[in-house]
């Protein structure tokens, strides 16, 4: 009787240890997980941060057709133009969708501008106009298309 409880104990202790080594490798994985979030490879297709937007082609392509449009639909006299990104993104789909941050200031140059970026922005308070714009843009390259998607201003 005595070899029979000596066995009820090993495996009492066997399932305890077992019970341990599950629970130990279940914080193990979750720590990992916690920990290496920020080095995890996004999802295909997610968006992605344009790191350097002063030189990403793609992104001031974008961002200037978002500009005429804006510009199209503006009501003032004068042509507006980017005066910084404050953030960009770029998200492959079946083509290639740019969502940008932007902040907009008023040209001394009236509409239309043939070239806005050589427009020297308005100094005096009354005619110094800055917003902040939120675009998605639509391209496919390959195809030569573009579409403005989403444009808002406050």
């Amino acid at each position: 009787m005595a070899a029979a409880g000596g066995v009820v104990a090993e495996s009492a202790a066997m399932a305890g240890a077992r019970g341990f080594l599950a629970l130990l490798a279940a914080a193990l994985l979750l720590a990992g997980a916690v920990l290496g979030a920020e080095n995890r490879p996004r999802p295909v297709g997610a968006p992605v941060d344009v790191d350097n937007a002063d030189n990403d082609e793609g992104l001031q392509r974008a961002l200037r057709f978002a500009m005429a449009e804006y510009n199209k639909a503006s009501n003032d006299m004068y042509s507006s133009r980017v005066v910084r990104v404050i953030s960009a993104k770029r998200q492959i789909v079946s083509g290639i969708k740019y969502i940008m941050k932007v902040e907009v200031g008023r040209t001394t140059c009236p509409k239309p501008a043939a070239d806005l970026q050589s427009c020297a922005f308005h100094d005096a308070p009354q005619m110094a106009k800055h917003t902040i714009c939120d675009f998605v843009v639509y391209t496919v390259p390959w195809l030569n298309q573009i579409k403005l998607l989403h444009s808002s201003c406050q």
